[in-house]
């Protein structure tokens, strides 16, 4: 009778006094659960195995899942741990088929690692520190069977985090906090007294929600079957991460804080992350540039990436524990370095930057030691920046590397108009009507009077004008009578500059020299006869 009392449970078989301290004697001198007046009870399909000892305990009256365990040579830490000897000493005591309990079972890996149904997931994707529950679901239980405390069984999905509804009934799970620790090895029915229409009045006051297309994944991976590619590709814990940070930032803006977002709010950020990760690198694509794009509208980008992706940026920069956050981290890298501005040799997430892709004007300028409002029109001139940005910062104004640098070395080797007559040896008139053709073109036009003296030309271009000419004016050694300069020639045969200029370039005079050792439009001769019979 003692030895009943101390052991709190009057189903098991009489054993020697000394057998019956749990700090004694262990697994051999214990045998299975079972007699005339007991029922055996098997494990359910989604059922946890602390569960189904909770159910084993209440079946045999004992008020303490603790004490039931430690009685049947059980550590609850082991249990809680899904350590081999503790498992198979359950399933021993119980007369179980360890093959469904094993599968129901995350055993510890160690470093806060879990493996369940060949998944490895962190510590932190599991619920230790709450009762989750669906009341329709326990109000099921209930239904079949007179004891909650036997006929209620914790689904296996509800401790997952990512899982926030029932699958079945499309309601948002309940919550209840547990007081302390012990609790991890708790009773549903100790933890929710509610019983029938208290179940069913809980259930009509409950947030109706469908299952996440996130949850239902998890659930569906862990029952192996397949997913999209991309995020069957990873981890579990990398694939759950990667859609609610991206989503994070939809959901509630790039400056959102993590600590200030609730179960809830994980459950839209994992919705809204959906719509990109599902479509593998391509909707990550989609997903970062409608991310920077909403950046830009509200002035924000550049370089500050915490600005344009949030607490993604912020998790990928963070190594922790787990360095690797898997694929999207290189995919987020490379969309960075393509369409953002970034300084080369610049370590970001990891890796050093080798080239530059896009240059923002604030840097281009600092890198060349260019004014930055004359750089900036030099780009907006040459249609690298939209007249619609006009109103944007030199810092988020971005533009592609290898134009810009283009732009920057003709600003860097421009002329003024004033220099342009000495440059090409020809008159004011002529420069400009090269200019009218548009064989010469202003690096930016400036407003005012007077603009075409305070525009700048690239004198390369320019050089490339009188290579040009040269080509089509050869030197000649013994000039032909009757050859004229391009003025005398506009005069006589009264034909506006601008048209001879014109006829020259694209190669319909072939009466044309020039005298040998001069450059320039001032030394062209033409012929004056073949420039009267040329129509116009």
């Amino acid at each position: 009778p003692e030895t009943q009392a101390r052991v709190g449970c009057a189903s098991w078989k009489a054993t020697p006094p000394r057998a019956c301290s749990p700090h004694r004697q262990r697994g051999p001198f214990w045998t299975p659960i079972g007699g005339e007046h007991s029922t055996p009870i098997d494990i359910r399909q989604d059922e946890t195995p602390v569960s189904f000892a909770a159910r084993l305990s209440a079946l045999h009256g004992c008020p303490s899942l603790r004490s039931f365990l430690t009685d049947q040579g059980i550590s609850p830490s082991d249990l809680l741990h899904g350590t081999r000897q503790a498992i198979g000493r359950l399933c021993a005591v119980a007369g179980q088929d360890p093959a469904p309990v094993w599968r129901n079972t995350a055993v510890s890996q160690g470093n806060q690692t879990f493996a369940l149904r060949r998944e490895i997931v962190p510590a932190s994707m599991l619920v230790r520190e709450e009762t989750r529950f669906c009341p329709l679901c326990l109000h099921e239980d209930d239904l079949g069977s007179d004891s909650p405390g036997i006929g209620r069984h914790d689904r296996l999905a509800w401790s997952l985090r990512v899982v926030t509804s029932c699958p079945r009934h499309d309601l948002a799970l309940i919550l209840r906090a547990r007081e302390h620790r012990e609790n991890m090895l708790h009773k549903l029915a100790l933890h929710v007294p509610e019983r029938g229409d208290e179940l069913v009045a809980r259930a009509s006051t409950a947030l109706r929600r469908e299952a996440s297309p996130l949850q239902t994944y998890v659930l569906r991976r862990l029952e192996g079957r397949k997913g999209p590619d991309w995020l069957d590709g990873q981890t579990l814990e990398q694939a759950v991460k990667a859609t609610q940070m991206l989503g994070m930032g939809f959901a509630f803006g790039t400056s959102v804080r993590l600590g200030s977002v609730d179960r809830d709010g994980w459950d839209l950020a994992g919705r809204r992350g959906w719509e990109w990760v599902s479509k593998g690198e391509p909707g990550l694509q989609a997903a970062f540039e409608a991310l920077q794009a909403t950046a830009f509208a509200q002035g924000q980008g550049g370089q500050n990436y915490f600005s344009v992706f949030g607490q993604l940026y912020r998790w990928l920069l963070e190594p922790g524990d787990r360095s690797d956050h898997g694929p999207i981290k290189q995919v987020l890298r490379d969309h960075i370095v393509r369409n953002m501005d970034v300084c080369v040799g610049r370590d970001l997430l990891g890796q050093p930057v080798e080239r530059r892709c896009k240059y923002a004007v604030q840097s281009l300028a600092l890198e060349t030691g260019l004014h930055r409002q004359t750089l900036r029109k030099v780009l907006e001139a040459r249609g690298l920046i939209a007249a619609k940005d006009a109103g944007k910062g030199n810092a988020l104004l971005l533009v592609d590397a290898d134009k810009a640098r283009a732009a920057a070395a003709a600003l860097r080797r421009s002329v003024p108009f004033v220099q342009l007559p000495a440059l090409l040896a020809a008159t004011r008139p002529i420069v400009t009507c090269l200019i009218e053709l548009g064989l010469l073109t202003p690096l930016h036009r400036s407003s005012g009077e007077n603009t075409r003296d305070k525009c700048g030309f690239d004198a390369r271009e320019a050089e490339r004008l009188l290579k040009r000419l040269h080509d089509l004016a050869p030197e000649m050694p013994d000039m032909p009578p009757g050859w004229v300069t391009l003025r005398q020639c506009s005069k006589r045969a009264r034909i506006p500059m601008q048209q001879i200029l014109q006829a020259i370039f694209r190669g319909r005079i072939t009466g044309i020299g020039r005298a040998r050792g001069d450059l320039g439009f001032g030394a062209l001769r033409i012929d004056i006869e073949e420039m009267r019979r040329l129509s116009f």
